[in-house]
């Protein structure tokens, strides 16, 4: 070949960085768009099989390239073209030939059953074993020659090899599909097929035409850089294996809804890592071409462009990361977006510390470079796993971006010693292309002139660098320290009683009267014909709960009855209920809940689909708040007591998947507004199925500093088919958000948590509680006779904690909502010895009061 006929070299730092970052993009995005498509045309089973063997055989790919790639960006640019031909082909044959082999072993045993289901599927065609084995050789040969790339300063042409492996999959899994062929098979061949492709003729364009002559054989080049590879891949694999062990331990240590949190927040802060890291590569690729000194020139502008590119992404994280993260969803809206916000500042000291590794792979200081490495990856995994046993998913990020913190401090000396040398220089593409050996600024300046030119004193980068540090420093103890601020979701503190033993009971006294009774009465039928029953009914039902020694009649404001299509109200059926009630001298307990199709979603949902959606987004809770606004002004001076919702924690009542920090934001808007249009109004947050402590906890984590958007605590304290006086063994159990207690008596778990936050002149509102004659939910229905025992027992159980201001039993009368098998009347009105029980244990407080002349009331303690 000719001198005008040779490839034009790149020189500098920006070259390889633009091609390694659009080659990422390009496999990225393409991988992606493809995987969307197959998704479409091909069996669902058939993509998780392929998907399962295409993941394995790029880690191994990975893994087999033996360090051959950095070894050849150090070592080619020494070499003289045909030697440089003759070392990428060796590196290319030994990558696929360790590949090949080891991708046969795995591929033995996944046929024999050893690794799993999914690679059992894949591998056991011989066809299926065939295409892995030389998938995961090519993936090895794709990873040396896209390094090779760099060494040779020919970056550019792995953008065209991702692009050529990537694009190509289209056209050949079109053609397949097509021919009726849809299963794994057709996936596999469909991406390792463009992958040797790519390969092919990536070597074909980048192989110097020159041929060596004398010099080594296979053997010789084996012997001789085995050591030098194998230091380069102990090195490569302990640097990546933070970044891939981190989140294997969130999967350990964390709870499945947690991980998946955890999993999104990881993948997104994993683009904002990506490019730094890439900067740093490409500055070795300069370094390795150009040398020590020409590299240490160059970290002068790559070092603060990559501290500056990473604070922008950091930045850039802050401000979208919700909005990004609600892509996948509300539930990741909230708790991945607070996760995201907690990593991705730990890219500030990669960039610092890629560099360093980047300057000691160039000066062969593996030794140093490797233990350094270990020791980063031993403090983080030790970090992640504290953090993730004492604070669940945010434990993990903060013990991890505290063994960051750590880590700077203790390789602060070898940073100084290490980069301190290399002034500063305002960081520009001309400044990052013309870093070149022998110079970096215009032609006849020298590098000393060039460096010197507009650089800024050793003393000023530490000062700057210790200014931005200790912002962000400060920004993410701040977020810390409000995730950290409630006791741990994993455990109560302490349970409800001892294990195989019950509950005492308490009479009421004067001093302690036990909680206030309420009894639910609805007005609405369900019946579109007839949706409101006559006022005479309602009277009836108020009536006999009266009769029953109710204090409070409590009543459903269902937004999808009162609004049920947009500027339209009708309050009917609530205004029957709480004028009946406060004409009986009782007080009212309002439960605002549900949604209408037009108000949540986009507008498409049915209304069975929309019942129990609770608005999220943005728009949706501005319309909640004109309904909370227009429901306050309707009930002030009415109502005593107004509950936000019912059973957060659960799907059933929070369909779009139930986040605390969710119900947290519709709490606190529902409260501001509550308290500014009917200041008189008893706030109750939604009755917590099965006293979810978790979820309890994790609600204080996302209010503010301050926050109480809440006068009581509401609780369903459900007992299954249990006593209420029994005690769980195994109690507190763990669930989707932590801890919770399925007992009765678990409300003082819940309890507890009040305390912990020093809450403790607040209140607990039992808002539902029963038992069904019915078997249900693989729950024993309980006879009537004995769950009126149940009754007073509980009852008497409430009374000993003073701090249990209402107990709502489920329900008075039958509706579409309420089965008879759990109402203290039948159809025709009949009570039953559940509403007898009820009188008795009311009137007999009644009678002691009136034998005290005490009023009847409630007030809070801290009995527990």
């Amino acid at each position: 070949m000719s001198t005008t006929d040779t490839p034009r070299r790149e020189h500098g730092v920006l070259a390889p960085f633009r091609s390694l970052l659009t080659a990422q993009l390009v496999g990225t995005g393409l991988g992606l768009l493809f995987w969307v498509v197959v998704a479409r045309v091909v069996p669902a089973d058939s993509v998780g099989t392929a998907s399962g063997a295409i993941n394995t055989q790029t880690l191994l790919g990975s893994l087999v390239s033996l360090g051959l790639g950095t070894l050849l960006i150090a070592e080619l640019p020494r070499l003289v073209p045909g030697r440089q031909r003759a070392l990428l082909l060796r590196g290319v044959l030994v990558a696929a030939t360790v590949g090949a082999s080891l991708a046969l072993a795995v591929g033995l045993a996944a046929r024999a059953g050893l690794l799993g289901p999914t690679l059992r599927a894949a591998l056991e065609p011989v066809a299926g074993l065939v295409v892995f084995v030389v998938g995961v050789a090519a993936a090895a040969c794709g990873v040396v020659v896209d390094e090779s790339s760099l060494g040779l300063g020919r970056s550019s042409v792995q953008v065209w090899r991702n692009l050529l492996a990537a694009g190509s999959r289209f056209p050949v899994a079109a053609v397949l599909v097509l021919a009726g062929v849809r299963d794994q098979l057709v996936l596999q061949v469909c991406w390792v097929a463009p992958i040797v492709l790519s390969v092919a003729v990536v070597l074909w364009r980048v192989l110097p035409r020159e041929r060596a002559g004398s010099g080594p054989g296979l053997l010789a080049d084996l012997r001789g850089y085995a050591a030098a590879a194998a230091h380069h891949q102990v090195l490569n694999v302990a640097v990546a294996a933070a970044t891939q062990l981190v989140p294997v331990v969130a999967a350990v240590v964390l709870l499945p809804r947690d991980n998946a949190a955890f999993a999104i927040a990881w993948l997104a802060a994993g683009f904002a890592f990506l490019p730094p890291y890439l900067l740093a590569v490409a500055l070795f690729a300069h370094g390795a071409d150009a040398g020590e000194a020409a590299l240490r020139r160059s970290i002068g502008t790559t070092l603060p462009a990559g501290l500056l590119l990473s604070a922008c992404l950091v930045a850039g994280a802050w401000l979208l990361g919700r909005p990004v993260m609600s892509l996948f969803g509300p539930t990741y809206a909230e708790e991945s977006a607070h996760l995201l916000a907690l990593l991705v500042p730990a890219g500030l000291w990669m960039v610092v510390k890629d560099h360093l590794v980047a300057l000691l792979r160039t000066q062969e200081c593996f030794t140093l470079a490797s233990r350094l490495a270990v020791v980063a990856l031993v403090l983080e995994l030790t970090g992640a796993v504290i953090g993730g046993l004492l604070h669940g998913a945010d434990g993990v990020a903060l013990g991890w971006i505290a063994a960051m913190v750590l880590e700077a401090l203790l390789a602060a000396p070898l940073v100084r010693r290490t980069l301190g040398g290399s002034p500063w220089v305002a960081p520009s593409p001309r400044r990052l292309l013309a870093a070149r050996a022998g110079g970096g600024g215009t032609s006849g300046e020298t590098g000393e002139a060039h460096a010197e030119r507009g650089a800024v004193s050793l003393r000023t980068t530490t000062i700057l660098l210790g200014v931005l540090t200790l912002v962000l420093l400060l920004v993410v103890v701040g977020i810390g320290v409000r995730s950290v601020r409630a006791p741990s979701d994993d455990v109560a503190d302490g349970g409800t009683g001892t294990a195989g033993t019950t509950l005492s009971t308490c009479m009421p006294t004067a001093a302690r009267p036990g909680p206030l009774l309420d009894l639910g009465v609805q007005a609405a039928t369900g019946d579109a014909s007839d949706p409101v029953l006559d006022p005479e009914q309602v009277d009836a039902l108020v009536a006999a709960a009266a009769d029953a020694g109710a204090d409070v009649v409590s009543t459903a404001v269902a937004r999808q009855a009162v609004e049920p299509s947009r500027g339209a109200r009708r309050w009917a059926a609530v205004d029957e209920v709480v004028d009946s009630a406060l004409a009986a001298g009782l007080e009212v307990r309002v439960v605002l809940t549900g949604s209408p199709s037009w108000a949540v979603g986009d507008g498409t949902l049915s209304d069975a689909e929309a019942r129990w959606r609770a608005p999220t987004t943005p728009a949706e809770l501005r319309r909640w708040r004109s309904f909370v606004a227009a429901a306050a002004e309707h009930l002030t001076g009415r109502a005593t007591y107004v509950e936000v919702w019912s059973e957060p924690d659960t799907p059933e009542f929070w369909t779009t998947g139930p986040s605390p920090r969710a119900y947290a934001r519709l709490l606190t808007q529902t409260s501001q507004v509550l308290r500014r249009v009917a200041p008189d109004l008893t706030i109750i947050s939604g009755g917590l199925g099965g006293n979810d402590i978790g979820f309890l906890r994790r609600v204080y984590r996302a209010l503010g500093p301050g926050e109480r958007p809440f006068d009581l605590v509401g609780v369903h304290p459900w007992p299954g088919d249990d006593a209420p006086e029994a005690v769980d063994a195994s109690a507190p159990l763990t669930g989707t958000f932590g801890a919770y207690d399925d007992t009765f008596a678990g409300y003082r778990d819940v309890w507890r948590v009040l305390v912990a936050h020093g809450d403790d002149d607040l209140g607990l509102y039992v808002g539902e509680f029963g038992y069904s004659t019915s078997d249900h939910d693989d729950v024993r229905g309980t006879d009537d006779a004995t769950r009126a025992d149940y009754v007073a027992q509980a009852l008497g159980i409430a009374t000993c904690t003073p701090y249990v201001v209402g107990f709502s039993w489920y329900y008075l009368n039958p509706t579409p909502w309420n089965p008879a098998s759990w109402t203290l009347l039948d159809d025709q009105g009949t009570t039953n010895r559940t509403y007898a029980a009820l009188r008795t244990w009311t009137q007999g407080r009644q009678d002691l009061l009136d034998d005290t002349g005490t009023d009847s009331g409630t007030g809070t303690g801290d009995e527990s």
